[in-house]
Order: C-alpha cells, then structure tokens, then sequence
C-alpha cells in the first residue's frame, strides 16, 4: 500500500497495528517456546478493553464455542471474519481470522489466534527496522500487512498512517520495554497508540 493522503480519502475505514516482538515472531514459526519444550499459544494479543471495539468492526461476523473460563466450560462468543493476506509476488488469500476475548491466564488480552496457520514470514533484517501488523479495513474488504519501519520513514505508506504509527513509536513517554500498537478509526474520528505513560 502506497497511497498517498488522508485514509478515509484512500477508503479506508479503520486501521489496527501491532509492533511485532523477538516472541512474535516466534509464533509465526511456530515456536513460540524459548525452551522448545512444546506448548505456547500461537497468537497476536491485544489489549483487550482499548482493542475490542474496533476488532469486532474489522471482523463482524459471529459464532460461539466452548472454552474453559474460570475453571468451567462456558460458551465463548468469537468474532472473526474473512481477511485478504498476500506479499509482493505472492497469491493473494483469503484467511478467516479469529477474535478471541481474554482467557483465564491472561485476563487483560484478547487474541488473534492461530497466526503461524495464516500468515507467513515478514522480512528480517536489521535494515527494515521494526515489523508491524496491520489489519486494514476498506470499504468492501480488510486485509493484513506488514510494514517495515524503513519503509514508514522513507514515506512509502500513507501519510495519516504514518504519522501517526511513528509518532507512537517515538513517543518518549512509551512505558519501559513496551512496543508500538494502536488504532486509527477513520469512522468514528478516533486515534489510539497504547502504552504511554498517563494513557
């Protein structure tokens, strides 16, 4: 994505991104165990209370399971939809993404699940700087992206997009070893980058 300007002028209507870590990357090779030992969940996560309304807007559709909450089983409403993945020279496809609410062991995150299953390798070099996930929701479709920081100060994205993923980034008031992830909706006029201290 290359557009130029405003994203509501470029039909975009919302926006989430997610700096991606040394253990996010891991789960998208499906080794997200430092001791490689077997478990650990494959998935992005999220804060929960500042993220879910924006996800359930990006994947509107709805289905319930059953899931172990509180030391039950209890049915769990999932929101997901479908969303269009592809990089340059590749197919584009379409994956059903999955919004989970918070589990026992992490009460305060919701998650985007199986990742490792949707969505292959960023780039990674020192080069292209930090990696960020971002799930964009046009007018008639969402789709995934990385973005490489190289490519945002080089101006390669949107400008609004831009501004504001970096602007987040180099926040000096981000709390201590946390990462850059936020939202922009275009909609409803709000911007939102989490983990600045007083937020």
């Amino acid at each position: 994505m290359a557009a130029i300007g405003p994203l509501r002028e470029a039909g975009i209507l919302r926006v989430i991104y997610k700096q991606l870590s040394p253990g996010d990357l891991r789960k998208l090779r499906a080794k997200s165990n430092d001791a490689q030992t077997g478990g650990g969940a494959r998935d992005f996560r999220l804060p929960y209370r500042a993220f879910d309304p924006v996800m359930r807007k990006l994947l509107p559709q709805t289905r319930q399971e059953e899931r172990r909450r509180n030391g039950a089983r209890t049915t769990v409403d999932f929101h997901w939809g479908p969303v269009k993945f592809g990089t340059r020279g590749k197919e584009i496809e379409v994956v059903n993404l999955d919004w989970e609410s918070p589990t026992d062991a992490r009460p305060t995150e919701g998650r985007i699940s199986r990742i490792h299953t949707h969505f292959n390798l960023p780039k990674e070099d020192p080069e292209f700087g930090a990696v960020l996930f971002l799930i964009m929701q046009h007018e008639t479709e969402v789709r995934a992206h990385y973005a490489y920081e190289r490519d945002l100060r080089d101006g390669k994205w949107n400008s609004e997009l831009t501004q504001h993923i970096l602007a987040c980034m180099d926040n000096p008031n981000r709390r201590a070893r946390s990462l850059a992830q936020g939202f922009i909706d275009c909609v409803e006029g709000l911007k939102y980058c989490h983990g600045i201290a007083g937020d």
